[in-house]
């Protein structure tokens, strides 16, 4: 088991569970309207036709100027208000043991803010960032966790998703 098998079953059970995407927006600024929303998976897989399509959420990458290279996001879900048409964007990173690069957190709210003025392909209005990791990773790394909009612990999702509760505690060095 890999992060990036972690971020599957992360994005599958967003896709197909109201109560875990409801879950997640609920740690957000998009709190109020979870109810209301709905992703935007289709669109997704179209604006990046040599993507395979169970990868639509997987990696996106972007050239930041302010950055000074290209950065990618982990998990990146576009999702929609249905009552009053906002579209918005999660840009989630997930750790599963280990600490962020450098700068890798501070990136994050750049990044996401450039995307959203920026991105063509699947245009949206706003973001929140994400932070998705074992509770230890969390407590050992607050400075970073605080550069987010958001953080759930891979312990609260493995409520959802079992797959992460194996990797709730990182592995003994």
């Amino acid at each position: 088991m890999t992060e990036d098998d972690l971020c599957r079953y992360f994005t599958e059970h967003f896709a197909r569970s109201d109560d875990f995407k409801n879950l997640v927006l609920s740690r957000t600024k998009f709190a109020r309207g979870r109810f209301s929303t709905r992703l935007l998976q289709e669109e997704q897989i179209l604006a990046r036709p040599k993507v395979l399509p169970d990868r639509w959420w997987r990696h996106w990458f972007w050239k930041i100027p302010e950055l000074g290279k290209e950065h990618e996001t982990d998990i990146f879900l576009v999702l929609e208000n249905a009552i009053d048409g906002m579209r918005f964007a999660l840009h989630i990173e997930n750790k599963f043991g280990g600490q962020l690069g450098p700068g890798q957190a501070a990136s994050y709210a750049p990044r996401a803010k450039h995307v959203a003025a920026n991105e063509s392909r699947i245009p949206h209005q706003d973001f929140a960032t994400v932070f998705i990791a074992p509770s230890s990773t969390m407590s050992k790394n607050p400075d970073d966790v605080a550069l987010f909009d958001a953080a759930i612990s891979h312990e609260e999702i493995a409520v959802f998703i079992p797959e992460f509760e194996v990797f709730s505690v990182p592995p003994v060095k």
